[in-house]
């Protein structure tokens, strides 16, 4: 759901790829571009690269996290039917091309999608990896017995067809579904391997030691160590099917669990680490003094936005929730929090999504006088201690967050004095990132998660459905508000079902008129990623989707094969 666009090219073409956003990966903190220090520039096999996760997952298994740390990881131990790059474009990983009308891969119709995978694949234990694999997995996503982390475009499949060489699969949707070979993008959507899951009950994969410590992948890497907690080591696998090509180049990488920010901090002036992803923006001059690292600022595709649990009563009023909206000012909190690294965006789609994003969106202006008219009218009156209440309800609200991101803390700081000059009492409650993600937004209990801001995105494409669909209600899914928005559920299979971008857009508007009428959820801003690498080595280009820092780790290498850090596992 983390996660994180600009124009794309008509879906007809079909290409849903996306033409997304200016990358500044290759530049260090002057804006420069980064050359290499040694070996001509040529790739060099070799070397453990250490990398900092600031935050622990939960699963690495495909689509059973919505933890983004955890999609970092899965980049590395599976190989996806489609991989993203850190333009933000789609293109074939274990497929042997991208879908076409013109090339029998889609039908005119949206409804049915063919997938031609590459011959001779295997799995990290020598096992053939063919589409039995890939058909093995979207019925299990789709057992409600193992609760994938999103069942968003898999849950429109009526049946599938593998061909008698098990080197094609055909898909037939119940509807038309423009993004559908974004739902297949990146390790954390690829296949699983049929041969060792299909004598497990679903219910049991993720309970069992594969959960996170998978013993059967094909991707560059697989486990060598797992260390929940602390850390989780990743070795070549030798049949990975980019082998022959000499990848990946590195020997091992090694994502080193951390409690905090301030332990990656302290980790890169120790000089101990290679790499590490989503800083804590609060800490830039501190960054900015470390000469043996590179800075790297990426716009990213995820909107930080303001969440409310409708299991509340209180904020099942929509006077309510405009209020609160009014009397936040995103401006400060890019200015103040984020220090300028976010641009304010209100609506769920960041300016990488085209279509999606709109310029134009009729955001509620800041307007703390504005507010407190608006539940004055709406028979909310102020007590004896400066919080509104009505009948037996009262504006006293729990506001949580990820631990451990200072700015995140900030903007709730920010955030409680303006809700406290119109008569809304807010009570600041975080939790780390694996039980926030998890039991906290998943028990949705009122009173306890009231309102909760975390960023978001929809990996490779604009389809909001994940997030914010009546079938996506949580525990089965990913819309944590608890929320089932009628407009929005009507709005959501039109965009689905059209091709053109333009078209498409202007159906995009009217999903975020829907929602700033309603104020279901209200965005904040559109982060800027914030990473560092370590000067030594080389393709560190993290993208604005998906698996965001490793998006491309099997081309990651250090000068003369060894890793600055000087790292093992």
């Amino acid at each position: 759901m983390v996660v994180k666009s600009r124009p794309r090219p008509p879906v007809a073409s079909f290409s849903l790829l996306a033409i997304l956003i200016l990358l500044l990966s290759a530049c260090g903190a002057s804006g420069t571009p980064i050359k290499s220090t040694g070996d001509n520039g040529k790739p060099v096999k070799g070397g453990i690269w250490i990398d900092d996760l600031a935050n622990e997952p939960d699963s690495l298994l495909p689509n059973a996290s919505v933890q983004t740390f955890a999609y970092m990881v899965d980049q590395a131990l599976y190989a996806p039917l489609f991989a993203g790059d850190s333009s933000g474009k789609i293109n074939p990983g274990i497929v042997t091309e991208m879908p076409t009308t013109a090339n029998g891969g889609i039908s005119s119709d949206l409804k049915t999608w063919v997938f031609h995978l590459k011959p001779n694949l295997v799995w990290s234990d020598g096992q053939p990896l063919n589409a039995d694999d890939v058909d093995f997995t979207w019925k299990l996503w789709t057992n409600k017995k193992f609760a994938a982390a999103s069942n968003v475009g898999y849950s429109l499949i009526t049946g599938s067809e593998v061909s008698a060489d098990k080197l094609s699969i055909t898909f037939h949707l119940s509807k038309p579904y423009a993004a559908f070979p974004s739902i297949w993008t990146d390790g954390y959507h690829a296949p699983m391997p049929a041969h060792h899951f299909s004598s497990m009950a679903p219910e049991s994969i993720k309970k069992s030691m594969d959960n996170l410590n998978p013993q059967i992948v094909s991707g560059p890497f697989m486990m060598a160590e797992s260390k929940p907690g602390d850390h989780f080591t990743v070795q070549r696998n030798p049949k990975y099917y980019q082998a022959a090509e000499g990848l990946p180049y590195l020997d091992k990488v090694v994502f080193r669990l951390v409690a905090n920010q301030n332990t990656i901090l302290n980790d890169l002036k120790s000089g101990s680490i290679d790499s590490a992803w989503f800083l804590d923006v609060s800490k830039m001059k501190a960054y900015q003094a470390l000469t043996n690292y590179q800075i790297v600022t990426n716009p990213s595709a995820s909107v930080e936005a303001l969440h409310y649990n409708f299991n509340n009563p209180a904020l099942q009023d929509v006077n309510v929730r405009k209020a609160i909206a009014m009397a936040i000012n995103p401006d400060e909190l890019v200015k103040i929090a984020r220090q300028d690294q976010g641009i304010v965006n209100c609506t769920d789609h960041s300016s990488a999504y085209n279509p999606g994003f709109q310029q134009d969106a009729p955001c509620p202006k800041f307007d703390i006088d504005g507010a407190n008219k608006v539940l004055d009218q709406a028979g909310w009156s102020k007590g004896a201690d400066g919080v509104r209440a009505k009948g037996n309800l009262r504006l006293e609200f729990q506001y949580s967050t990820t631990a451990g991101n200072p700015w995140r803390q900030e903007d709730e700081v920010l955030n409680q004095a303006n809700l406290a000059k119109i008569g809304v009492k807010i009570n600041i409650q975080n939790y780390p990132s694996s039980t926030f993600f998890s039991t906290f937004l998943g028990g949705g209990q009122a009173g306890k998660y009231d309102l909760a801001e975390w960023a978001s995105s929809y990996v490779y494409d604009g389809d909001d459905a994940i997030n914010l669909s009546c079938a996506q209600l949580a525990p089965h899914g990913s819309n944590y508000m608890f929320h089932c928005d009628q407009e929005l559920d009507a709005l959501f299979p039109k965009e689905q079902a059209t091709a053109d971008p333009a078209e498409r857009q202007q159906i995009f508007n009217q999903i975020h008129e829907v929602m700033l009428k309603n104020f279901d959820i209200f965005g904040l801003y559109a982060l800027k990623d914030v990473e560092i690498t370590k000067k030594g080595t080389h393709n560190y280009q993290p993208g604005p989707f998906g698996s965001t820092e490793t998006v491309n780790i099997w081309n990651w290498w250090c000068d003369g094969g060894k890793c600055p850090s000087g790292g093992g596992a």
